[in-house]
């Protein structure tokens, strides 16, 4: 009797069961002809977007006067969404434009809009590993037999706690001295990220870059105890960059001297109580803290023009204006001597940055210094140069005498790290081989498939060391 009421319960459940499936059943029946049903809708409202849309570019085409629609189906690299093309556009925009990353992007969005392209929108970070690869892939190129190559160095001293060393290389053949060195003219042979750049280190890249095929034939740099070391190591001759040689010269004059010393004083405190007034107009400029002397020309030209004013009585200058500068006048005879030091060291400066030097250029500066009303000391030490200079690699050819253009690497590289508000050197730097604007659609492919993600995190690994944020977070992580 007690078994049949089991089954009885059983069964009774399993009745349940099977009624709870079928309404299951029912259900998902119902539910699938739906989708079925939405499905098909949705194709058909495809098809009909499909050739409306059609309809509305050969309106579009129309209204366009027959102009065609620009597309950026070009050249793809391997596993890359976005063509050569557009990564080259990208680049340029970059370099060229001096845009940060979200301008870039951005501007693509109006370009799009305005002149009717299709193409897609890379975001700034696919835009920054875009230049990072190219100028990875830049910085790791190999020599070519038979060129010849001149080194110009130098190592940038601003930047965070870290010093950065670019080594750029100008092929011989290529530069034909007729103007000032561009950033077209030349490529960044090696860049290295440490706490101290020693002569033993700086000589080993140098030997590195030998390595990789490059024939050096001499070198230009200031006299920066490490890098004279570095490149004595390397047994590279070495030309004297000639601006910081001539600013050498007036640092050494007026570094220690007290009339200049109260001079620059006295510009300071006027400067202090102009600048919020009325007589902002007459302010002095401003004098760098580093390479006062290599900058000394404003401040030379700015008092030779307020002592002229003085002297004029046409009343250009207020009785107030007048009482402010009077000052001036103690130091007439040093404002004179400087003006003219820099009014020479200019026309000296326009032959040899443009000519290079050589004996013609040589008897050029020697004509300028004849007629000039520089100081005698300024004279001297000028000749002085010239006749070392000469002597080092005695060839009849014009050799490159300034480093100018590794200073203008440097600032361009500084005012891009200025608009993100960084104050240390990140991985970004590589972007400093792209300011050579010479490459093509065939390099960007190539270094875009060579180039990997990876290769920039080992690079970011071996050449930056750890900066104080992260040893920061380092210390305080999982403190609690």
């Amino acid at each position: 009797m007690q078994g049949t009421i089991e089954c009885k319960c059983k069964l009774s459940q399993w009745r349940e069961k099977a009624k709870l499936r079928s309404q299951e059943k029912g259900a998902l029946k119902k539910r699938n002809k739906e989708i079925l049903k939405s499905r098909d809708l949705w194709k058909e409202k495809y098809k009909k977007e499909k050739v409306l849309n059609g309809l509305l570019r050969k309106e579009l085409l129309k209204a366009s006067k027959g102009k065609v629609v620009v597309t950026a189906k070009g050249l793809k690299p391997k596993h890359h969404s976005y063509s050569v093309q557009i990564i080259m556009l990208c680049i340029w925009i970059r370099q060229q434009g001096n845009c940060s990353l979200r301008s870039c992007a951005s501007m693509l969005k109006i370009m799009s809009l305005t002149l009717n392209l299709d193409f897609g929108f890379p975001s700034r970070n696919t835009i920054q590993n875009w230049e990072k690869k190219l100028g990875c892939y830049r910085i790791g190129k190999q020599g070519k037999k038979g060129e010849e190559w001149i080194l110009i160095l130098d190592e940038s001293i601003s930047i965070g706690q870290q010093k950065l060393l670019l080594i750029l290389g100008v092929k011989k053949n290529n530069y034909k001295f007729d103007s000032a060195l561009t950033f077209e003219e030349v490529e960044v042979l090696y860049m290295g990220i440490d706490k101290s750049w020693k002569g033993a280190a700086i000589s080993d890249q140098i030997g590195k870059i030998k390595k990789r095929g490059f024939s050096i034939v001499y070198s230009v740099s200031d006299s920066g105890v490490n890098l004279v070391k570095g490149l004595r190591m390397s047994k590279v001759d070495r030309i004297e960059d000639c601006t910081h040689a001539i600013g050498n010269l007036l640092k050494k004059e007026y570094n220690s001297k007290e009339e200049f010393l109260s001079f620059s004083k006295q510009c300071g405190i006027l400067k202090r109580q102009v600048m919020n007034s009325k007589d902002t107009l007459i302010m002095p400029p401003t004098q760098r803290v580093k390479g006062r002397f290599l900058n000394i020309q404003p401040l030379s030209e700015w008092a030779y023009k307020m002592l002229l004013l003085l002297e004029k009585t046409d009343g250009r200058l207020s009785d107030e204006q007048q009482e402010k500068l009077k000052w001036l006048k103690n130091y007439q005879t040093l404002v004179l001597e400087i003006y003219e030091v820099c009014k020479t060291m200019n026309q000296l400066f326009n032959i040899l940055k443009n000519q290079g030097l050589s004996n013609q250029s040589s008897e050029a500066c020697n004509q300028i210094l004849r007629d000039s009303k520089a100081a005698n000391y300024f004279k001297v030490g000028v000749l002085a140069y010239l006749e070392k200079n000469l002597k080092i690699l005695a060839t009849p050819s014009p050799v490159i005498c300034c480093s100018d253009i590794i200073e203008s690497y440097f600032g361009k590289y500084k005012n891009q790290l200025a608009k993100t508000g960084a104050q240390l050197i990140t991985d970004s730097c590589l972007c400093i081989a792209n300011f050579n604007q010479k490459f093509d659609e065939k390099e960007i492919k190539q270094a875009m498939e060579k180039i990997k993600i990876v290769d920039l995190k080992n690079w970011r690994q071996e050449n930056l060391p750890s900066s104080l944020l992260q040893q920061k977070r380092e210390l305080l992580k999982n403190v609690g």
